[in-house]
C-alpha cells in the first residue's frame, strides 16, 4: 500500500551551493520513527528500488527522508568515476540529517544507508557528534567494495549507537555473510545481522523461489520496524 503523503523538496547539500532533491515519505498512520535514508552508488532516490523501500517502510510505520548526492542529482547514466568525493558525500549526509530533523522534530531519528551510503552514514557517525541519532540501519553493507574506503570495516568499532545490518544471502560480490558476521561479533551487542535468504545486492530473489523483490523488501521493513521498537525500548 503506497504511503499517504510524499513531499518533495530541495536542499543545499554542501558549502559550495550544490542543490539536490530530497523526498519525505510519511505513512498513512502516525509514524513511529524517521529514517534518513541514503541510496546506493547507482540507485538515486527516484530509482524503483529506493521508491519501493520507502513504501515498504511506510507500510510498517517508518517515515523516510531520502536524498540525492550532487553527483546523483546530475546523473543520467551510472558511471562510478562520477561519484563525489567522500567529503562531499559526508557533507551531504550532514545536511540531510539536519534537514530531516527539522521537518519531523518529534520523531525518533535513525540513519540508514543502502550499499555505498551504508559506508557513508556509518562513517559519519564516527566523525559527528549526533546524540539525537538513536541507531543506524545498514542495508547490503558492501564490505568488499573499496572505491571510497580501503578499509571498509574498522570504523564500525567507533560507531556507538545500535547498528542493524540487513544483507542479501546471495550477495557474494559485495559481502560474504560469514565474513561480515565475524566483524560484527567484535561489536558485541551493538550490532545485529539479518539475512534475506536468496536475495542479491538489490534484494532481488531467484524466480524459482516464487517470491519477488517486494517480498524481500517487506521482510527488510518488518525487521527494521522490530529493531526500531527494541532500540527505543
Amino acid at each position: 500500500m503506497p504511503a499517504s503523503k510524499v513531499t518533495e523538496s530541495r536542499m543545499i547539500a554542501t558549502s559550495n551551493g550544490s542543490e539536490v532533491t530530497a523526498i519525505l515519505v510519511e505513512p498513512d498512520k502516525a509514524a513511529t520513527a524517521l529514517m534518513v535514508l541514503g541510496h546506493g552508488s547507482g540507485t538515486p532516490i527516484r530509482c524503483s528500488l529506493m521508491v519501493q523501500m520507502a513504501e515498504a517502510f511506510a507500510d510498517h510505520g517508518i517515515a523516510t527522508f531520502r536524498y540525492n548526492y550532487p553527483y546523483s542529482e546530475r546523473m543520467t547514466t551510472y558511471d562510478p568515476r562520477e561519484i563525489d568525493s567522500l567529503e562531499v558525500l559526508l557533507a551531504t549526509t550532514h545536511t540531510a540529517k539536519t534537514t530531516a530533523e527539522a521537518l519531523a522534530p518529534d520523531l525518533p531519528l535513525f540513519l540508514g544507508g543502502r550499499s555505498m551510503s551504508s559506508q557513508v552514514v556509518s562513517l559519519a557517525l564516527t566523525r559527528e557528534d549526533w546524540p539525537d541519532v538513536r541507531g543506524v540501519a545498514l542495508y547490503v553493507f558492501p564490505m568488499r567494495w573499496r572505491d571510497l574506503l580501503e578499509d571498509t570495516v574498522s570504523h564500525l568499532q567507533h560507531v556507538l549507537v545500535p547498528m542493524l545490518f540487513v544483507q542479501g544471502g546471495c550477495d557474494e560480490e559485495y559481502a560474504n555473510v560469514q565474513e561480515l558476521q565475524t566483524v560484527l561479533d567484535g561489536l558485541r551487542s551493538r550490532a545485529s545481522l539479518h539475512v534475506i535468504e536468496g536475495a542479491d545486492h538489490s534484494y532481488d530473489l531467484p524466480a524459482e523461489s516464487g517470491k519477488t523483490r517486494l517480498d524481500a523488501l517487506t521482510e527488510v521493513a518488518s525487521v527494521t520496524a522490530e529493531w526500531i521498537q527494541r532500540t527505543l525500548g
